[in-house]
């Protein structure tokens, strides 16, 4: 959790230890990514079931029940690992496309690390006040900030393609991340049929 806020106060440094480390994808997933997926989608799960949640055009917290917020809280989990897996192999094909020889676990790599300042923002949207479209653009501005350095570092294209391969990356983690959050809200609100509605 303390390189997801490096990467928001001293992206390069943070990119240029992360790049040097060369660590595999499953050691990035186990050690970094799933602990903190599950401490921000707790948090978050844990102050809707308490506080409720501050819908637009109500000045109080609508109640959320225990069980929906735990619902929401699966489904936020697994649809912010499945866009940070997928992300990580659309971007390797985009990178082939651009003749730059990546391999997934770099692209893994970027899109996870990258992804870090969305998944904080579901902190930010723990606080009840909080507009939750407003957290989740407040992280994806961020993480559009932080890809910036991880591509030229993690990917090393050359300087005419790496502008290209950002732009690239940050569509695909702006709009995987806005549909995860928009089917997770549409579960907690009950809009979605949920799989595990015996819950």
């Amino acid at each position: 959790m303390f390189t997801a806020f490096q990467l928001i106060f001293a992206p390069f440094r943070t990119w240029e230890r992360i790049s040097l480390a060369r660590r595999r994808a499953v050691w990035i997933l186990a050690v970094y990514l799933l602990p903190l997926l599950l401490v921000v989608v707790s948090v978050e799960a844990f102050s809707l079931a308490r506080w409720g949640e501050k819908r637009s055009g109500f000045e109080f917290a609508v109640p959320v029940r225990p069980e929906a917020a735990i619902r929401y809280a699966i489904t936020q989990m697994i649809l912010l690992l499945g866009s940070i897996l997928a992300g990580g192999k659309f971007l390797q094909w985009v990178t082939h496309s651009f003749q730059v020889d990546s391999s997934y676990q770099q692209c893994f790599s970027l899109m996870a690390y990258g992804f870090s300042p969305i998944l904080l923002a579901r902190l930010l949207d723990a606080v009840p006040a909080m507009n939750t479209w407003a957290c989740w653009a407040i992280g994806a501005l961020l993480s559009t900030s932080v890809l910036y350095h991880g591509v030229a570092l993690v990917l090393r294209p050359e300087q005419t393609k790496g502008f290209g391969m950002y732009i690239v990356g940050s569509i695909i983690g702006i709009l995987s991340s806005l549909l995860s959050h928009f089917v997770a809200l549409s579960v907690l609100r009950s809009k979605v049929f949920y799989l595990g509605s015996g819950l």
